[in-house]
């Protein structure tokens, strides 16, 4: 007995073509399962990374490591008018000599090298600069939180004064103020700068110099 069934080419190119429509379909629907799932994640994603990079509500600077940092503790940032950097002092200073201008100039040793600058300002626009004269305005940090065990507590204050009557006020004794040789010593400095110029910019130059050099406690970093 023969249990061979004959199929004829229209039903046979039918279920061929069922076939794939169902193949399609499978495939279709899988995608949309993985494509649904994977936007769920990088949505979570997202927000996790915006919660990691939102800075904290806070006035005050948190370090890697330690206690948190007052605003009037962190370091202040300055801008300076540079006219040129050294690798050695004795360069200059020569760089120096041969400009009559650069006469109030100073040079301060910064990470082993030697910047020549004539003012300093508490803000970007102070600086004057020129394409002849080949300056350009330097931003830095000055860190003076050290400055207090060598009498000079109220440098960050000279410093961001706007008015030198402000920075006079500082060689006087306050009342009730004690009046220990450290601090003698920087009301000396500070009457001794502003005698010599009454620019606050070179003010500002001068007292950088001294407590960066002299006394080593202002770190002035980029």
């Amino acid at each position: 007995m023969n249990f061979k069934k004959k199929y004829s080419k229209v039903t046979v190119a039918a279920a061929m073509l069922h076939g794939v429509i169902i193949g399609i379909a499978a495939v279709a629907i899988v995608g949309f399962i993985i494509v649904g799932t994977n936007g769920q994640g990088k949505g979570k994603a997202g927000e996790q990374e915006l919660v990691a990079t939102d800075p904290p509500a806070s006035s005050e600077t948190t370090p890697a490591s330690g206690p948190a940092i007052s605003s009037d503790e962190a370091p202040l940032k300055l801008f300076a008018k540079q006219h040129g950097v050294f690798s050695s002092v004795q360069s200059a200073q020569e760089f120096i000599a041969q400009d009559a201008s650069l006469a109030t100039a100073d040079i301060l040793e910064i990470e082993g090298q030697f910047y020549v600058w004539s003012a300093v300002g508490i803000r970007e626009d102070e600086i004057e600069v020129s394409e002849y004269e080949m300056t350009f305005r330097k931003p830095f940090y000055a860190d003076t939180s050290s400055c207090s065990t060598v009498g000079a507590g109220k440098l960050r204050s000279a410093l961001s004064e706007t008015e030198l009557s402000k920075i006079k006020s500082l060689t006087t004794v306050a009342e009730g103020e004690a009046d220990d040789e450290k601090i003698t010593d920087f009301r000396k400095n500070v009457v001794a700068i502003i005698t010599f110029s009454s620019d606050l910019q070179i003010v500002r130059l001068k007292l950088l110099a001294n407590y960066t050099h002299k006394d080593g406690c202002v770190k002035i970093n980029f």
